[in-house]
């Protein structure tokens, strides 16, 4: 994770092999085949306009589908990819046929490839323009690894330039600039969702783009409003825009600006617009595995880094050791947040638990009162003062334990009636009534018929009466 000691050192060999293969800012160096380029350039870009997802969709059906392929998105045969049947288990060789099938409007959409680009910047520029000039503002960014689809991907150029001159489509050098500068892959048959690392909406790329995409002071708009795109510092407005020139402006003002601003674009700017792209992927692995998510996200920093100078961050090797400490940094916090979060919410899903439990039990032991208690019972009784005396205390305590035992007796007999009465149809409701009322007369009766009794048997009459009171 440390900083290279210098240009011979191992870690720097290891750079520059990286970087022998890495695209330039627009088009493609020596090398045009996919298998070639994919190992310095392990990431695609799609721009799309967001569809809703099935509730029932899983990581490993398709995400991405060729147009050929639409109608049979939901059929078995997609199901059944391990078959040896299937027809999307091995792509047939691609062809110039196939290229000027997918890049010809008319016949695009029987076409069995999905549009991709090596290009992080075109991705970007290209949704800018759609945002701006179309009325779907739900424009988004999908990162894809390239290493999933790597036995069905091919560059564009790679298809192109196996025309012979006769064989050649009237569009074919059109075509073929829009392949250079796009960095266009196609990818046969569909994206599978195991290979979509993310997709981000455009409005929450704009702000952590580095400074030179950005204006510094964005002038206020003429009618006082705020867009995602006022701070841009390229012209989006162009009816013709063009990406060659939006390459060389972005270059011009990165290489105008002092070092120390190009060192913290180059760093801190990249590894920022980075886990952007990644969101929220990587705060979900950063807590599951921690190696993958810190690994790709060095290797998106570093594509990012390498754009707006590729030169320049290759006379700093210090760079990548820069972004490695960065990501690392960033990871532990997000695995340490995420980890307190996850304690958090365990605690708190276990105090609601508690709660429910404890509901749970009062509403048991309620309904249980209920069903064995009489009304009469609930009632407040009707305070009598007995103008006689009463026993003494001993003879009170007697009096007390006869009266508890008829009163116990008189609620198991109750309880025991109430609870065929609970069983009974609805239909019986005036039934059950009658039977509680009577059943509220029996224990009157008994409560007041042991009172008289003791009243009038009890020698000490006056200190009963001063108990009871």
């Amino acid at each position: 994770m440390g900083i290279p000691a210098g240009p011979g050192s191992a870690l720097s060999t290891e750079v520059s092999v990286q970087d022998r293969n890495a695209l330039p800012q627009y088009g493609f160096g020596p090398d045009v085949e996919f298998d070639k380029l994919v190992s310095s350039n392990p990431f695609l870009f799609r721009v799309h306009t967001p569809r809703e997802l099935s509730p029932f969709y899983d990581r490993t059906d398709p995400y991405f589908v060729g147009p050929r392929f639409e109608e049979d998105f939901a059929s078995s045969s997609f199901s059944s990819q391990k078959s040896s049947s299937s027809p999307f288990r091995s792509p047939p060789e691609p062809t110039y046929a196939d290229a000027v099938q997918h890049m010809d409007w008319t016949t695009r959409s029987s076409s069995p490839y999905v549009s991709t680009s090596f290009s992080f910047a075109w991705a970007i520029w290209e949704a800018t323009r759609r945002y701006h000039h179309n009325m779907k503002h739900s424009v988004e960014i999908a990162i894809i690894d390239a290493r999933v689809v790597a036995g069905r991907a091919v560059t564009a150029v790679e298809l192109l330039r196996q025309a012979a001159p006769k064989d050649r489509h009237a569009d074919h050098w059109k075509w073929y600039r829009f392949a250079l500068e796009a960095q266009d892959v196609l990818v046969w048959g569909y994206v599978p969702g195991t290979a979509v690392l993310a997709s981000v909406p455009l409005t929450q790329i704009f702000p952590k783009l580095p400074s030179y995409f950005l204006q510094p002071d964005a002038p206020t708009p003429i009618d006082g409003k705020d867009t995602p795109l006022s701070r841009l510092a390229w012209d989006f407005t162009r009816k013709k825009p063009s990406y060659r020139q939006f390459c060389q402006d972005m270059s011009d003002r990165f290489l105008r600006m002092p070092v120390d601003r190009r060192t913290r674009d180059t760093t801190a700017g990249a590894v920022r617009l980075a886990l952007c792209h990644l969101r929220p992927w990587f705060h979900r692995l950063a807590l599951e595995d921690f190696t993958t998510a810190t690994v790709t996200a060095c290797e998106l920093a570093f594509v990012i880094s390498r754009w707006s100078g590729q030169w320049w961050v290759r006379e700093h090797p210090e760079i990548q050791g820069l972004v490695r400490c960065m990501v690392h940094i960033v990871g532990e916090e997000v695995r340490e947040a995420r980890r307190v979060q996850a304690l958090a919410d365990a605690t708190r899903m276990q105090e609601i638990v508690g709660g429910l439990e404890q509901l749970a039990q009062r509403y048991q032991m309620r309904e249980r009162m209920r069903r064995c208690l009489p009304p009469s019972t609930k009632a407040t009784p009707v305070e009598t003062k007995p103008a006689f005396e009463l026993p003494a205390p001993a003879a009170t305590t007697t009096v007390m334990a006869l009266s508890q035992l008829d009163v116990e007796k008189a609620e198991a007999g109750f309880a025991g009636e109430q609870a065929e009465a609970d069983e009974a149809a609805p239909g019986d409701e005036s039934r059950t009534d009658a039977f509680a009322w009577s059943a509220s007369c029996l224990l009157t009766g008994i409560f007041i018929g042991t009172f008289f009794t003791l009243c009038l048997l009890a020698p000490d009459r006056r200190t009963l009466a001063h108990h009871l009171v």
